[in-house]
C-alpha cells in the first residue's frame, strides 16, 4: 500500500517507511559512544611500558587510522545495531499500538534481556542494566521527537550528527586540558631524589634488595639470568649477596631514564643496570632480560615505609 501525504505538507519522518522509524537514532548512540571512547582515552593514565614498546611515533599512527578508518566503521556499525535491537521495534510498537509508555517499556524490558549476558560474564546485573538502558534513553528521546515533528528525517539526522559531533569534539578538548595533553604523549618515567632510592624493594618473581643510606646493598634470593657456557640459553640462578649501589641520574641511560647501579661480584650473570619505572608513589625499578627490544622483565616494587606513630 502506497502511503499518500496531503498536499502542502512537509513530509515527516513517520511517513517514510521502517528506515524512517527512529531518525537521528543511530547518530546520538554513536555519538555517545564516541563520548565516552573520547573520556576514557583522555582521562586513562598512559601506562609505562619499559621501554619495550615501539614508541610514540607508532601511537600517533595507530591513532591516526583507527580515528580515520576503523573508528567509523565501529561506530556505525554499533549504532545500526543498536537501533535494530532497541530504538526501532520501541518506536514501532508504539506507533502500532498508539501508547507512548510502551516505546520506553520495551526499552527497559529489552535492556533487562540484554543484561544477562554481562551478568552470565560476571558483572554487576544492576550496573550492566543501567549502562543498557541509560545508552538508549538519548537515542529514543530524540527519535521520538523528529517522529513528532514536521521536519523531515534528513533534517533530524543532520541536527543530531552535528550535536552529537561538537558534543564529542568538546569532550576531547576539555580532557585533553584537564590531562594536560598527557594522552598525547608516553608516560614519563618518575624522577626520584637518593633518599627515595633507601629501603627495601621485592621483586616479582621473588628476592628482596635492601638499599643502605650510606651506599651499601644487601640482595636476597633474588633471580639472576644467566648464560649458559657456549651457547645462547640462559639459566635462572637465584642471588645471595652483599655489594654497593650508586644513583643514575636521568638522561644519561636507556630512554633517559635515571635508576641506579647495583653492584655485586658474587652472583655470576649479575646486570648492574637498573632503571626507574612507575611513579613517585609507586616507584619501580627494573631490567630487561634477554631481546632489548621484546625481552622480558625483572622488576623491583619498593616496600612502602609505615608511617611512624
Amino acid at each position: 500500500m502506497v502511503q499518500t501525504v496531503r498536499a502542502g505538507r512537509v513530509p515527516r519522518a513517520g511517513d517514510r517507511g521502517w528506515w524512517a522509524a527512529a531518525p537521528g537514532a543511530e547518530v546520538v548512540f554513536a555519538g555517545q559512544l564516541l563520548i565516552g571512547a573520547v573520556l576514557w582515552w583522555v582521562l586513562t593514565p598512559p601506562s609505562d611500558d619499559y621501554g619495550l614498546g615501539p614508541g610514540p611515533g607508532f601511537g600517533v599512527l595507530v591513532l591516526v587510522l583507527a580515528a580515520a578508518v576503523i573508528t567509523p566503521v565501529l561506530l556505525l556499525g554499533a549504532a545500526v545495531l543498536h537501533a535494530l535491537v532497541f530504538t526501532r521495534p520501541a518506536l514501532a510498537l508504539s506507533r502500532r499500538t498508539g501508547r507512548r509508555l510502551v516505546a520506553p517499556a520495551y526499552l527497559l524490558g529489552a535492556s533487562a534481556a540484554c543484561a544477562l549476558l554481562p551478568w552470565c560474564a560476571g558483572a554487576p546485573y544492576a550496573a550492566s542494566l543501567a549502562w543498557i538502558g541509560g545508552s538508549g534513553a538519548l537515542p529514543l528521546l530524540v527519535a521520538g521527537l523528529g517522529l513528532r515533528s514536521t521536519r523531515s528525517t534528513a533534517f533530524v539526522g543532520t541536527v543530531a550528527s552535528a550535536l552529537s559531533g561538537v558534543l564529542a569534539l568538546a569532550a576531547l578538548i576539555v580532557g585533553l586540558e584537564l590531562t594536560d595533553g598527557a594522552a598525547l604523549g608516553e608516560s614519563e618515567p618518575p624522577r626520584l631524589a637518593r633518599a627515595q632510592y633507601v629501603g627495601e624493594w621485592r621483586g616479582t618473581d621473588g628476592g628482596v634488595v635492601r638499599l643502605q643510606e650510606g651506599g651499601e646493598l644487601v640482595v636476597e634470593d633474588l633471580p639472576v639470568d644467566r648464560r649458559r657456557a657456549g651457547g645462547s640459553d640462559h639459566v635462572v640462578t637465584r642471588c645471595t649477596a652483599a655489594g654497593t649501589w650508586q644513583e643514575r641520574p636521568p638522561g644519561t641511560g636507556f630512554h633517559q631514564r635515571g635508576g641506579v647501579d647495583l653492584i655485586i661480584t658474587d652472583c655470576a650473570g649479575w646486570e648492574r643496570t637498573w632503571r626507574v619505572a612507575g611513579t613517585v608513589d609507586r616507584p619501580e625499578l627494573f631490567q630487561v632480560v634477554g631481546d632489548p627490544d621484546a625481552g622480558g622483565l625483572r622488576i623491583l616494587r619498593r616496600v612502602p615505609v609505615p608511617p611512624r606513630g
